[in-house]
């Protein structure tokens, strides 16, 4: 038994449990400070073997780290500025789903990073595999079949091929899709879908998308687009880049004017950026307030005392939450009778006046949530954000200058600004008018294809007269095409390489994990993962057919799909359906994000309005598909996980 071998099947499943987890306890962990004491390079120079993050710092080092312009920056910007910025927003302690109730924006966000690095790293430490040439097969865009397989094809081609010369020699001679290869025309196409399928997931599916909107919208009207585009019509390079620093970055206060006179500047105040930051969640926090003063002035609200207890909570260290946080979930109580058992006897509360504590915590933590994020972000000294800023500008000088001398942006700012427009304006659930609307994945389809000639013109004019920066950029996804190659491979005939269906290269370290198991764990492991390897099968087929069904749909003028495809929508909703959340009643069971009353409190805004239809709350998976337990297989064998990702390290 010690030396059984996992069968194809079992090794992707495997390694997809250990990826998914180890993805998202990385970024959950990162609102510790003592994470980011010890992530390791480029934060921490001088720790290169043990990174508490060890998944993320290798994306880091073989994908961004060696990007034109961020490969050039300074050692200090990592150290000190990332660093300090990112400790100080571990040092505030941002509120928790938990005690809200509900799930913030922060942990829909966070989810989706995890989702996102949990496909990348099982891409590049297992590599992709390697098929048949089949690049005299002609693609039809639509017929699903034919886009679906391109994709795959493309990628092939990509890491193992020569596609990555011909699209950038092809694209440096047309702005026209339809000049290139059909394989190239085919897999834009299932980009496009798989773009759209992410977007309406996080604005429209997503309870929290709603809400996100209003941000969205407020950043949009904020937004200085004139200004930005007159600054950018400016012919010299350097002048135009001093411009836009200043626009953005220039503070308004008397240092700002003494330096006229030889003066020494200040670095209080806030610049044009920070102002839009503070404008929008000051924004919220007056509605937020609003709401603080009704449930205060309401006839059935709890006295002083207890509203004075709930509103202390948010200024608590984090261990100390954690401990009231611990305690309403072992009992399980609610985290408002939690916090007031320490003084009074919460059973003394009406049912009303439990609601209304446990609005009342949430809305005091939301509100110092911005509070704090303004802090941090616009007036804390010294000013990190604006300094982080200015050395990317700094190390970014070549690129930007061949960008001002290859394209119009003055143009690529009014496409942007077009963009975004149409992109709110179809994510709008409820109309002037009051009716409500349901954007399917079609219409997002439609309106990437509407703006994609805007995406390929940019890419045309600084391919065809940007040639030095059109060679950095050749180069940098060469190396990145290169992170997926696998060490050893084997073409297969008329099928992908069978390592496509186990874990490529990083099989070998899944065997020696299990190995070391006891023959009970061993079994134990092996039940949750032939389980998980039909749930990755069954998600595979479903999001199979929803690719197809957009793909026909659009290609016949047709909507209707309110989910699109991508595996990763459902892993994505899994982190966030199993996300714990506070009892809504005293000594009822803990919620998981899952739960109706859960999704109900996200979509309420800052206002108290309630943001999006019953028409939106549709299911990403069915019950069937819901992930099975593999608790044995993350508790015995994540260290080990880990330990191995630390050695791998780098390429």
């Amino acid at each position: 038994m010690a030396d059984q071998q996992l069968t194809p099947g079992q090794a992707h499943a495997l390694f997809d449990i250990l990826a998914h987890h180890e993805s998202y306890a990385e970024i959950q962990a990162l609102k510790e400070a003592e994470t980011i004491a010890t992530f390791g390079p480029p934060l921490e120079p001088e720790q290169k073997d043990a990174s508490s993050s060890p998944l993320i710092e290798t994306l880091l080092q073989r994908f961004i780290l060696v990007l034109p312009g961020i490969r050039d920056v300074p050692p200090e910007f990592w150290t000190r500025n990332i660093k300090g910025l990112a400790t100080a927003l571990d040092d505030v302690n941002l509120s928790e789903s938990y005690d809200k109730g509900s799930i913030g924006i922060r942990k829909t966000l966070s989810t989706a990073i995890a989702a996102m690095v949990e496909y990348v790293s099982r891409g590049t430490l297992g590599g992709y595999p390697k098929a048949e040439d089949s690049r005299d097969r002609q693609y039809d865009t639509s017929n699903p079949d034919d886009v679906i397989d391109a994709w795959d094809d493309f990628l092939e081609q990509i890491i193992y091929g020569e596609m990555i010369y011909k699209i950038f020699t092809k694209a440096a001679e047309t702005d026209q899709l339809s000049d290139h290869e059909p394989v190239v025309q085919a897999a834009h196409e299932y980009a496009i879908v798989i773009l759209a399928s992410f977007l309406h997931y996080i604005l429209i599916i997503s309870p929290r998308g709603q809400s996100i909107l209003p941000l969205v919208i407020r950043a949009h009207n904020l937004a200085p687009y004139f200004l930005i585009r007159q600054t950018l019509k400016v012919g010299n390079a350097a002048s135009m880049l001093s411009g836009m620093v200043k626009l953005v970055l220039a503070k308004m206060n008397m240092g700002t004017v003494t330096t006229w006179f030889g003066g020494q500047g200040s670095d209080a105040g806030m610049n044009l950026l920070q102002q839009i930051i503070s404008t929008i969640l000051n924004s919220d926090s007056s509605e937020l307030k609003k709401r603080s003063v009704a449930i205060e002035k309401d006839k059935e609200a709890p006295n002083k005392e207890v509203l004075e207890l709930l509103r202390a909570y948010g200024s608590m260290q984090a261990e100390e939450q954690r401990k009231y946080r611990t305690e309403s979930e072992i009992k399980p109580d609610s985290i408002a009778n939690a916090i007031l058992s320490q003084s009074i006897d919460p059973k003394d509360l009406s049912e009303k006046q439990h609601k209304l504590c446990l609005d009342y915590v949430a809305i005091q933590l939301a509100i110092r949530d911005r509070e704090q994020l303004v802090n941090v972000l616009c007036t804390r000294q010294p000013d990190l954000l604006t300094s982080s800023i200015r050395t990317m500008v700094g190390a970014y000088e070549p690129v930007i200058r061949a960008l001002h001398q290859a394209y119009d942006l003055s143009g690529g700012v009014s496409d942007l600004e077009a963009f975004m427009t149409d992109f709110i304006n179809i994510s709008k659930v409820n109309t002037k008018d009051g009716q409500s609307k349901t954007p399917f994945v079609e219409d997002y389809v439609n309106l990437l294809h509407k703006h994609q000639g805007s995406s390929h013109r940019f890419i045309h004019q600084v391919l065809k007269n940007g040639k030095e920066l059109s060679l950095w950029y050749r180069e940098y996804a060469d190396h990145a095409a290169k992170q997926y190659k696998q060490e050893n491979t084997q073409k297969s005939a008329g099928e992908r390489n069978p390592s496509n269906a186990a874990a490529g290269d990083f099989t070998p370290h899944l065997q020696s994990l299990m190995s070391a198991l006891s023959e009970e764990d061993r079994s134990r492991v092996l039940r949750e993962v032939d389980k998980h390897a039909e749930y990755l099968s069954s998600l595979t087929e479903t999001s199979t057919s929803r690719m197809r069904n957009v793909v026909r749909h659009v290609s016949e003028n047709k909507s209707g799909m309110s989910v699109g495809p991508g595996m990763f929508l459902s892993r994505w909703q899994a982190l966030m359906d199993e996300t714990l959340i506070t009892p809504a009643s005293p000594e009822g069971p803990v919620r998981h994000g899952k739960d109706d009353s859960v999704k109900d409190a996200t979509r309420i805004d800052t206002d108290g309005a309630k943001k999006g239809t019953a028409e939106t709350d549709v299911e990403v998976e069915s019950p069937q598909l819901t992930p099975p337990q593999v608790s044995n297989a993350v508790r015995l064998l994540i260290p080990g996980f880990r330990d191995t990702l630390r050695k791998l390290g780098v390429k």
